[in-house]
């Protein structure tokens, strides 16, 4: 899956968000690519009109977005690294992970985010279709958006819990508090772990909670994580400044 681009065309996914509304009625999906460096990152231009997102914001202004030229995997510190743009793609990446038993069901989530993505989508993937992974990537794109796509991951029991990490305080409770996991009797983690991070933490409103402290809980658990899915969140985010955090924090 994500051989090839395409374009989402019918009022579903990310594409459904103010259809009625808006003039231009398709987005583009990128292929996903191997890479070996980050300095191998591409975003879109607008001259290539091959938009990303679009939606209103909460001034009822049309914002169009522009995000990755690929989604990307890399290797960082040996562990899987998904970077993708619009963030209910990673529900599709934990699934492969789970297919290649990066990962196993009932794993711990930290989401450290600007927002919940706890929306839900009213219609699950049950676990015999999860097993499918065209199946997985159709539910990807055709009914899941950038906000609801972690409930479903619960209801079928590939996440069993959600950190929330969203603020100041969060971030302080993780260093006071931190996760320590459960060894087997073979000296292994009993839980898997994904770290999910949407780079929109670090947009220019959230420049309050200090810098040095996300970077720090966030190098920290992913030390720790099994599988790492990065958003750059491009209607949230400018994308310049949301790679120039990824690479400060990654690199």
């Amino acid at each position: 899956m994500y051989s090839k681009p395409f374009y989402i065309s019918d009022p579903v996914g990310n594409n459904e968000l103010s259809f009625e509304k808006r003039k231009n009625l398709q987005l583009f999906v990128p292929s996903l690519k191997q890479i070996s460096s980050f300095d191998e990152i591409e975003l879109l231009s607008p001259d290539e009109w091959k938009v990303t997102f679009e939606d209103y914001d909460f001034d009822d202004v049309l914002q169009t977005c522009y995000g990755l030229k690929n989604l990307y995997e890399i290797q960082w510190n040996w562990k899987n690294l998904y970077l993708v743009d619009n963030h209910n793609h990673v529900f599709y990446f934990w699934y492969l992970a789970r297919s290649q038993r990066i990962i196993s069901d009932n794993a711990l989530l930290y989401h450290i985010d600007e927002h919940s993505d706890t929306r839900d989508p009213y219609k699950y993937i049950m676990k015999p279709d999860s097993q499918d992974l065209e199946k997985v990537f159709e539910y990807t794109n055709s009914t899941l958006n950038v906000g609801n796509y972690i409930i479903p991951a619960q209801k079928e029991w590939l996440v069993w819990e959600v950190v929330q990490i969203r603020s100041e305080e969060a971030l302080r409770e993780y260093i006071t508090h931190p996760w320590i996991p459960s060894l087997n009797t073979h000296g292994r983690k009993q839980q898997s772990i994904i770290l999910n991070l949407d780079l929109d933490f670090f947009e220019p409103e959230l420049d309050f909670i200090d810098y040095d402290l996300k970077k720090q809980v966030i190098l920290d658990i992913a030390q720790k994580a099994d599988l790492i899915t990065i958003c750059t969140s491009p209607f949230f985010i400018d994308q310049e400044r949301a790679i120039e955090v990824f690479k400060d924090i990654f690199k």
